[in-house]
């Protein structure tokens, strides 16, 4: 099971990226797509942009889509990164909807009433682990 799932976009993949390595060196379990496994036939959307033009019921969507979902509800903890693009703030509501706790890390271009469902929004990663510490979720 993972402990954390984290989301973002393909786009900001270096900041997501640095998220993951934080919640490793907290010792914390996470997922994510940056580290997700992908099958020959997902491999061609495992890039960014690599999804944009997809059927949404092709076999490689059908497949990534039950695969971060099945992460999803396994995780006890959500992080979204900003910026982010729309699915990964679908997974947000889906994230809150199942009960997760939610945490936003990045910088925040525009308030959103529904960023309410964030425990917290930590401008950068650090802060982001220094909350996590203080609250005893990771080490």
């Amino acid at each position: 099971m993972s402990e954390f799932f984290i989301a973002g976009s393909w786009r900001n993949r270096a900041a997501v990226l640095n998220v993951v390595e934080a919640l490793d060196r907290a010792d914390a379990a996470s997922y994510s797509f940056v580290r997700a496994e992908y099958d020959e036939d997902a491999i061609v959307l495992a890039a960014p942009g690599g999804a944009d033009d997809a059927a949404l019921d092709s076999v490689p969507v059908r497949k990534l889509f039950e695969q971060d979902l099945a992460e999803l509800r396994a995780a006890e903890h959500f992080v979204l990164v900003l910026p982010a693009g729309a699915a990964a703030h679908i997974e947000a509501g889906i994230a809150f909807g199942l009960g997760k706790r939610c945490w936003a890390v990045g910088p925040v271009d525009r308030s959103e009433t529904l960023y309410r469902i964030f425990e917290s929004m930590s401008p950068d990663v650090a802060g982001f682990i220094d909350q996590l510490r203080a609250l005893r979720i990771v080490q």
